[in-house]
């Protein structure tokens, strides 16, 4: 068995006592690794109802650090959702709402934690709480355990395992991937998505496909993460290209409601075909920007069209325009529109990938070098 110095010590704290840490600025609730409260807020009342009811939660992980100045800080590595949400409760955040436990349910459904009576907020401020106390452990080994004890319990997706084990400039630039205008103008990410690492973990495909190629999603994503996130430097110029891509993306797509560029199959199509055409891209804009703007708006148009009805006046209108756009016979963009249609079914299959990003670059590439 590997010896690291760990020390995991067993006590409890009360709900005084977390309390007392949050407000004294020693609980750190999110370290880094940490994921974002996600938790609903019917989750959050079950937990209410279980302390008043005194049952047992499970144990609660708390890493310990003392500075030379014996300044002291407890970081949550396992317990986050539940300490978040005891917290918001005791500052009235939310009420007592949907109640399971019928005598509790008559007695304080609806009602705020201020609005409970002395005896029971006093008896709620004595409840205790199981904990895994870890003292002064290296980063890494915190790490660790967060991550070993998520993956045990399965309440972590790979993208929050993968923030937590590897964090670092490619974690960095992923961030900034997710923070860009385009993210955000596009649609792309749903607010849960986004609380999950989903947008992350989006920005990591896409980048590792435009460095090593298309790839089954399932087969290669881990391989590929832990590669560029040893060697980033070696990768640093790209992800230079990458951001810039976003913003030229971001400044020529015609962003008006939902489009097919806010689904990510579409998206990841659209920034793959538009990395290896970057330089064409780059060359033509601004002078084409417009016509480029009409084109991939025309392009996404016609493909939510057969894709909505199939034949139809409103597919052909739009894939005459396209064709005409683009010097190509209509029958020939009928067919791209068909096959790239067809590659939307079976999303993150390497093949349908393949088909999708081949059919997009042949509407791209040929008028560009119109």
């Amino acid at each position: 068995m590997a010896d690291h110095g760990l020390k995991f010590e067993i006590e409890s704290k009360t709900v005084a006592e977390f309390r007392s840490l949050d407000k004294s600025g020693e609980l750190i609730l999110q370290p880094e690794y940490q994921r974002k409260a996600v938790w609903p807020d019917r989750a959050k009342v079950s937990l209410m109802e279980t302390i008043l009811l005194g049952y047992p939660i499970p144990e609660i992980y708390l890493a310990y650090e003392t500075s030379p100045e014996g300044e002291q800080t407890a970081s949550v590595v396992d317990g986050q959702q539940r300490l978040t949400s005891l917290l918001e409760f005791l500052n009235n955040k939310f009420p007592l709402d949907e109640l399971e436990d019928e005598k509790l349910s008559e007695k304080f459904e609806g009602k705020f934690f201020k609005e409970l009576p002395d005896d029971v907020r006093q008896e709620f401020f004595q409840y205790r709480f199981p904990i895994r106390r870890l003292s002064n452990l290296a980063d890494e080994f915190v790490r660790a355990v967060f991550a070993r004890v998520n993956r045990v319990n399965m309440v972590l997706t790979e993208q929050e395992l993968r923030n937590a084990l590897l964090p670092g400039p490619f974690n960095d630039f992923l961030k900034d991937c997710a923070a860009h205008e385009v993210s955000s103008v596009s649609g792309i990410f749903s607010g849960e998505r986004r609380k999950r690492g989903g947008d992350l973990e989006f920005y990591a495909e896409v980048f590792g496909s435009c460095i090593f190629g298309l790839s089954n999603k399932k087969n290669e994503l881990n391989e590929r993460y832990d590669k560029i996130s040893a060697d980033f430097e070696e990768y640093q110029d790209r992800s230079t290209e990458f951001l810039d891509l976003l913003t030229l993306l971001r400044n020529t797509i015609k962003w008006v409601g939902r489009t097919r560029w806010s689904n990510i199959v579409d998206m990841f199509t659209l920034l793959h075909v538009s990395w290896g055409l970057r330089q064409e891209l780059s060359n033509t804009i601004p002078d084409r920007t417009a016509q480029i703007r009409e084109l991939l708006d025309l392009f996404q148009r016609a493909v939510s069209a057969r894709k909505r009805n199939g034949e139809n006046g409103e597919a052909a209108g739009l894939i005459s325009s396209l064709a005409a756009t683009v010097h190509m016979t209509a029958e020939e963009v009928e067919k791209i529109i068909d096959e790239y249609t067809s590659g939307i079914r079976n999303s993150s299959d390497l093949g349908a990938r393949r088909t999708r990003s081949q059919q997009l670059t042949l509407i791209l590439a040929k008028f560009l070098k119109s």
